[in-house]
């Protein structure tokens, strides 16, 4: 009788003690009623005043390890404990109910205790610039988690459990070794920025066409030969980086992202631009320079926005053939190529302002280019001008010429060029 007496007094204790700790956490205060909370930036003045402490912030106080004894700080919401020399994470820290944001950027963590799982209220987690070559699956059960920082560690593979953090809108994974991801990416249904430059990927899942929430895709510095068909579904898309990469090829179905404003496929491999691939109704900035381009016939008539063209630094022998589309362009950048002719096809882009064409085998500029009226800058070093029309004397917004390094461009010419522009600097 007296056994059994005694273990039903040791459960009404820690019946009572774990009711007694509850009560000393508080409810969660609001983003709005915790900016009206201090910052507490010294450690032992949050001790002094345990109860009190929503946020603390120990950013660069060069100290190496968290305390255990910071589990007494019940009510801690936001934790931030960048820039620092810590290497582990004391299992004390996940005891911590209420906790919402921890900063443990830019510190020495090589591993995440599976015990991160149980901050159940955590929406925000900044890891980077640590040493982390792997992740537990236990990340998987951070259910309100909304921001994810791992750029710059040293990641191979991400656990499949990353299907399960359903409410994530941020994905910061640049700078790792990743050369795959996983399937169940295709879960993460309200991601809207997802940064994964800088890593090894050789493919990207089929599935990443369900993340149809994404408006910025970085994909910079990888190891990307193809995309897949599934990338044209991403139609909230606003930026898409895919410069240095391995491509040969821009797919049909990129010309799908009918919100598309911004594009980068510089620095690949890419040999032809052909049906609808570029035709974004909605962009404005189009980089394709640094590739390997010879044939440019795509469709160019949904380009009304378009204000910058780079294909510098490619093969091409003459202009984008449906160019002229482009009306609203104001930078077209096309130095290092081999084109020997600029034709009437330009003459309709009367709101360019700048126009590259160094570096190239021009000889004839065509007199119909005097009808570009907004024209500022003009660059053709680096040619074989024989001479200018005086009719190219309509571009009266011209302020700077470039025809240094032209050998064919006798001094007669010279003088002639320089009063069909009196108002401009011109550079022989």
């Amino acid at each position: 009788m007296q056994k059994y007496t005694i273990h039903f007094l040791t459960f009404v204790y820690l019946l009572i003690a774990q009711n007694g700790f509850s009560q000393k956490v508080k409810p969660l205060k609001t983003k709005e009623q915790l900016t009206k909370e201090k910052t507490y930036r010294s450690y032992q003045e949050a001790l002094s005043n345990k109860k009190k402490v929503y946020i603390l912030n120990l950013d660069g106080k060069k100290i190496r390890e968290i305390p255990a004894n910071i589990s007494k700080l019940v009510n801690l919401q936001e934790l931030y404990v960048r820039n620092n020399q810590i290497s582990m994470l004391p299992p004390e820290l996940f005891l911590l109910p209420n906790l919402q944001v921890i900063g443990l950027g830019e510190n020495k963590l090589t591993t995440v205790p599976k015990e991160i799982g149980k901050l159940q209220h955590l929406e925000q987690l900044d890891l980077f610039n640590n040493l982390l070559s792997e992740l537990p699956e236990e990340m998987g059960d951070l259910k309100l988690l909304s921001t994810l920082d791992l750029s710059w560690n040293q990641l191979m593979n991400l656990p499949e459990s990353f299907g399960k953090l359903t409410n994530l809108e941020k994905l910061f994974i640049e700078k790792n070794k990743l050369e795959k991801l996983p399937q169940t990416i295709s879960s993460l249904i309200k991601i809207n920025e997802l940064k994964l430059a800088e890593n090894k990927l050789l493919s990207l899942p089929d599935s990443i066409g369900k993340l149809n929430r994404i408006t910025e895709l970085n994909l910079e510095k990888n190891e990307l030969s193809t995309l897949p068909s599934s990338i044209g579904m991403l139609k909230n898309l606003k930026k898409l980086n895919i410069s240095q990469n391995k491509l040969t090829k821009i797919p049909d179905e990129l010309g799908y992202l009918e919100n598309l404003e911004e594009i980068n496929l510089s620095n690949n491999k890419i040999t032809q631009v052909t049906g609808n691939c570029i035709n974004f109704s909605k962009a404005t900035t189009i980089d394709l320079s640094i590739n390997k381009i010879s044939v440019f016939t795509a469709k160019m008539g949904n380009l009304k926005n378009l204000n910058y063209l780079d294909v510098s630094i490619n093969q091409l022998q003459s202009f984008p053939s449906n160019i002229s589309n482009a009306i609203q362009l104001k930078t077209l950048i096309l130095n290092r190529n081999q084109i020997n002719w600029v034709g009437e096809n330009v003459s309709s882009l009367i709101n360019l302002e700048e126009l590259d064409l160094s570096d190239n085998r021009v000889e004839k500029v065509d007199k119909s280019l005097g009808a570009l009226v907004n024209l500022k800058k003009l660059n053709l070093n680096q040619n074989l001008i024989l001479y200018f029309n005086k009719q190219l004397g309509g571009m009266k917004s011209l302020q700077e010429l470039y025809l240094e390094n032209n050998p064919r461009l006798d001094k007669f010419q010279k003088e002639q060029i320089k009063k069909f522009f009196p108002s401009a600097t011109i550079y022989f």
